[in-house]
């Protein structure tokens, strides 16, 4: 501003210079252009810093206003870029890692000294004990295990390194009510894993359980004396019914079911079955079946007449009934077939065709050693290979871990 009034006075004081008279008109016109041009020069020479200053104080004002919200951008970015790796630090955190299933063969090994996951504390109705425990669902998605704990008439489901269970279906004492249930031997979930299906033996039906609603129950299958359950890829229900020598396939809404394997008369022909006891099904739909008093495991392909002898290859002089009376049986990848049977504490492992079986865990001798079964039943793997075996007369399950070394 200060510049502008010296700018203006200097003006002033030329002009009335030029308006003196002792000058003549020739040189006061050439006077009078060069006063203008100077004017004109000084004045674009004051002017220009000052627009140049103005300019700049502008931009810096401007750049100070981009850098202020090129700073504020950063720092939100950051924020989110932080938020976004705690929240996924936090979402790894709780989830469950679920790891590949491990390729189980006739080479793969476990450790022999088991690890007591439920049970454990005697005969009893506690729930950190169990009472003739006999079938079971290893759940790896839950990270738990499903138990039938026969005399105390409930299915309880046991969390990997808990110290008790929690009683999912049953627990109301003995009985046929529809939230009772009188020596159930097998539970599995159903492909959903949103109900149980259970085989209520001695109430000759096959119940299903809600496993959000403990209250919520209803009879799926009635009149069946139902031994052992298996549910297959597209979540079609199969059951061994005992008593009229077959295995049954059902569908949703099923209640007749068709049969897969065997006849309504017992006996020793390769179309017929004599007391089936435990099953397995495989991905392609084939039925493994413990025959219980024919001693052999029979395989039935999908829609097969008949089925194949898996073990024994043959019997031999030396050893004529070498399965024994078979309890329970589960498959690996590679087609072996572990067995439990009433006549070995040991799980024996037998290859497709082969002439004996090999132990793979437990001891000749009977006991309650971490090495040793009374009674063992039902056996599953779960998705990493490891071993677990319902231990009877021990009112316990044991884990025995894959040996990778």
């Amino acid at each position: 501003m200060n510049n502008r009034v010296g700018v203006d006075e200097s003006f002033e004081v030329n002009s009335n210079t030029t308006g003196s008279r002792t000058l003549c008109e020739h040189y006061r016109k050439r006077k009078f252009i060069w006063i203008i041009s100077c004017i004109v020069l000084v004045a674009v020479i004051i002017a220009v810093p000052v627009i140049i200053i103005t300019c700049s104080n502008k931009e810096m004002e401007k750049a100070s206003t981009v850098t202020e919200i090129l700073t504020t951008i950063e720092i939100t970015t950051q924020i989110e870029i932080t938020t976004q790796i705690t929240t996924s630090t936090t979402t790894t955190t709780k989830s469950k890692q679920i790891l590949p299933p491990v390729i189980i063969n006739n080479n793969t090994k476990w450790k022999q000294n088991a690890v007591t996951v439920a049970g454990g504390f005697g005969q009893g109705s506690g729930l950190n004990q169990l009472n003739w425990p006999q079938g079971i669902y290893v759940d790896d998605d839950d990270q738990s295990i499903y138990i039938v704990d026969i005399l105390n008439h409930r299915i309880v489901r046991w969390e990997l390194d808990a110290k008790n269970g929690e009683i999912v279906a049953g627990g109301n004492e003995r009985g046929n009510d529809i939230d009772q249930l009188d020596s159930p031997v097998d539970v599995v979930l159903d492909k959903e894993k949103k109900y149980l299906i259970i085989c209520d033996a001695n109430n000759r039906r096959v119940m299903r359980w809600s496993r959000q609603n403990i209250d919520d129950q209803e009879i799926l299958i009635p009149d069946i004396i139902c031994y052992s359950l298996a549910i297959d890829n597209n979540g079609d229900l199969y059951i061994a019914d005992s008593q009229r020598n077959l295995v049954r396939r059902f569908q949703q809404g099923d209640m007749v079911g068709i049969v897969v394997a065997g006849r309504h008369t017992p006996g020793n022909q390769l179309y017929q079955l004599d007391r089936p006891r435990s099953i397995f099904v495989d991905e392609y739909y084939s039925v493994y079946i413990a025959d219980y008093f024919n001693n052999r495991v029979m395989k039935w392909l999908k829609y097969a007449t008949e089925g194949s002898i898996i073990a024994p290859g043959h019997a031999s002089n030396e050893n004529p009934n070498p399965l024994g009376s078979l309890i329970s049986l589960t498959v690996d990848h590679m087609g072996n077939i572990y067995v439990s049977n009433w006549d070995n504490h040991q799980i024996m492992r037998w290859s497709p065709s082969a002439i004996e079986g090999t132990p793979v865990a437990g001891e000749k001798q009977s006991g309650s050693g971490s090495m040793q079964f009374m009674n063992p039943q039902d056996l599953s793997f779960d998705r990493q290979g490891n071993l677990y075996v319902v231990d009877k007369d021990n009112h316990r399950i044991q884990k025995f871990t894959i040996d990778l070394d």
